[in-house]
């Protein structure tokens, strides 16, 4: 196997690792930005896998569509086969992953190494996006005095100034929770 394709393996098991240990609150305000460059990796190291696929089909490229239809449509329809199953390849792996994450977590929570704690709404905020904005609130929760601060999607007002939320925590993963109320 050749090194540039050992590589993209390697990148791609590490990137389902990254997701698996520390995916688990995507669901609370985590860093898109990781996200993407989480998705853009896996995106660069399918390429690189089936590059020698993607090469074999723009060999078979005519130049005119003219004098080779059939050719010209074959090669058309092999190369979008290959853009839908590289997209599939990575949105695949990057759900899969975000799944065994939330998993893991469930299976942490629901062991007996878990405490109830309050947590408290410390503000309440609108973020502006391109087609309006959306609603915020940020939760705050203390563990062996460290502060933990997580952004909540707050659609329906569900969520006011200085109100208590009840949470469970993990005592080995202390910013990993869940809202209980």
């Amino acid at each position: 196997m050749l090194t540039g394709k050992r590589i993209s393996i390697l990148v791609i098991l590490l990137v389902i690792i990254v997701i698996y240990f520390f995916g688990y609150n995507v669901e609370y305000g985590s860093s898109i930005i990781l996200y993407l460059a989480l998705l853009l990796l896996l995106m660069f190291s399918y390429i690189v896998l089936t590059m020698s696929t993607f090469e074999k089909i723009i060999g078979e490229n005519p130049e005119s569509f003219i004098l080779y239809p059939m050719k010209k449509i074959k090669y058309i329809v092999l190369t979008t086969i290959y853009v839908l199953i590289l997209i599939f390849l990575v949105f695949s792996t990057f759900l899969i992953s975000l799944g065994l994450s939330e998993n893991r977590k469930n299976n942490i929570l629901n062991s007996s190494e878990t405490i109830n704690i309050d947590g408290l709404i410390i503000k309440t905020d609108s973020i502006s996006l391109k087609n309006g904005k959306k609603p915020v609130a940020y939760l705050n929760y203390k563990v062996d005095k460290k502060n933990y601060q997580f952004e909540l999607s707050n659609q329906n007002k569900k969520y006011k100034l200085n109100q208590k939320i009840k949470l469970k925590y993990s005592l080995k993963h202390h910013d990993m929770f869940r809202i209980i109320e």
